[in-house]
């Protein structure tokens, strides 16, 4: 008998999106990997239907909403659908990109839908492979890249004898497990003291714009509130674009030392290196927020389950001037640490209990930057396909509520890209130069003389 299943927290969050904002293009995720190699489509094809059945998420289904606007989840047993070949290798690379990046756009419409599609590709320059297209409530990022490398230990065990790939973990079982967890009452009424607390100590939120406080006083112009201290949400043009920085392997490798050497996550440094700059261009503003995303996959059966565990908190923090980097660095370790053991909350419930505090305007918000790290390359990690070249990318969905939206990543050569996905309708790709150059000044700055203090970094970048 078919299962029906409550959305989790992070699922939630993508859903809530989609009905607020009326657009799927705000919870997509797409990416390509290919090989530069020739590749039996018959035997990968075979593999990808194979992948299908291991791995649950990629077999979910949204019931249509229920007279309170409920929506429930439940997995399919078998998905037979075609696994199509398209061949774009009379392109240029940057011609078949262009062309999957329109693929990324597309939308899943409807109930009871599949919420995946899966696409063989020929393409340019020798590279053979496969994009991936999948709602976000089904799949995070973090999920991606396990079901790619358990998709490509698959095809070199029946193409080249190689071990056979160890069993994922069982979808449903861990929903199951994480349901039950998010409806124990005293878990919640830890979390929900953890966030009241915060609030409690530190009263409401200041917004800061990485365009100055000029967004921030437009606010208090339109809503006649001089005091007002959130910022309107772009609604009408949710359009973005994306331009990607690549930092080298070497200076890359400075900052993973840095991380190492003082047990920093690159999460904390990275979210240091963009409250310095927005406290910067915010006239010195010390009580900066920032929305991280947390992928909350810390056993073997989180990591290897698939689904949408990635799940966005706001990391707030009042840092003062005199604050020596190493110390302020540390200052949001520590917060992100406390918010990790309760990151089971619902975020939502988050925004809830600040618009019943301080009333704010519908369609506000304290925060203009959100940052997701990954730590694993988009890579097929195979010895049997050792040496073998590799073209593998991101595509944005084409739409956010998000002002800016910055998915640092781990390239193949151990450099790492900045990837900032930003809204036209207020920003510039020249916003994103600023943003980048500034960063990595602050950064480097600050693991060259930890002890110098966030003020004297500003004043000196």
């Amino acid at each position: 008998m078919r299962e029906y299943y409550p959305l989790t927290a992070a699922q939630k969050m993508h859903h809530n999106w989609i009905q607020k904002y009326q657009t799927q293009q705000v919870s997509g995720v797409s990416v390509v990997a290919s090989l530069q190699s020739p590749l039996d489509f018959g035997l990968l094809k075979k593999c990808i239907q194979l992948e299908i059945e291991r791995y649950g998420c990629m077999r979910i289904r949204f019931t249509k909403p229920d007279e309170k606007g409920e929506v429930k989840q439940y997995l399919v047993e078998q998905d037979t659908r075609d696994i199509p070949l398209k061949d774009l290798s009379g392109m240029s690379m940057q011609q078949a990109d262009a062309l999957m990046q329109q693929w990324a756009y597309e939308t899943f419409d409807g109930d009871d839908i599949p919420l995946c599609d899966v696409t063989m590709l020929r393409l340019p320059e020798g590279y053979n492979g496969f994009f991936i297209h999948m709602d976000h409530r089904l799949i995070d990022s973090c999920g991606l890249v396990v079901m790619i490398n358990d998709l490509m230990q698959l095809y070199t065990h029946y193409r080249f004898g190689a071990a056979y790939p160890q069993d994922l973990a069982d979808f449903e079982t861990v929903l199951e497990k994480d349901l039950k967890r998010a409806n124990n009452e005293k878990r919640f009424a830890k979390d929900k003291k953890f966030w009241d607390d915060q609030l409690n100590a530190l009263g409401e939120p200041l917004y800061s714009d990485i365009q100055g406080p000029s967004v921030l006083e437009a606010a208090r112009k339109k809503h006649k509130n001089p005091m007002l201290r959130a910022a309107d949400i772009e609604l009408k043009n949710l359009f973005v674009e994306v331009k990607d920085y690549q930092l080298e392997p070497e200076p890359t490798k400075n900052l993973i030392d840095f991380c190492m050497n003082h047990q920093l996550s690159m999460t904390n440094l990275l979210l240091l290196g963009i409250r310095t700059y927005l406290s910067k261009v915010n006239n010195g503003q010390e009580d900066i927020t920032i929305e991280n995303f947390i992928s909350r996959r810390s056993t073997h059966d989180e990591w290897t389950s698939g689904g949408s565990r990635t799940i966005m908190f706001p990391c707030r923090t009042v840092i003062s001037p005199e604050t020596d980097f190493l110390s302020a660095a540390y200052e949001i370790q520590n917060v992100q640490n406390r918010i990790y053991m309760h990151s089971n909350y619902d975020p939502a419930l988050i925004e809830e209990e600040m618009r019943r505090r301080y009333h704010t305007p519908e369609n506000t918000t304290y925060e203009s930057c959100y940052l997701t790290y990954q730590p694993m390359p988009v890579q097929v990690d195979n010895p049997h396909l050792a040496g073998i070249g590799q073209h593998a990318k991101w595509f944005a969905n084409g739409a956010a509520t998000k002002k800016m939206y910055l998915t640092v990543s781990h390239t193949a050569n151990g450099g790492m890209n900045f990837s900032y996905h930003y809204q036209t309708a207020q920003l510039e790709e020249h916003d994103m130069e600023l943003l980048y150059y500034y960063m990595m000044r602050i950064l480097f700055k600050g693991i060259a003389e930890p002890d110098m203090s966030i003020g004297e970094i500003m004043e000196q970048v």
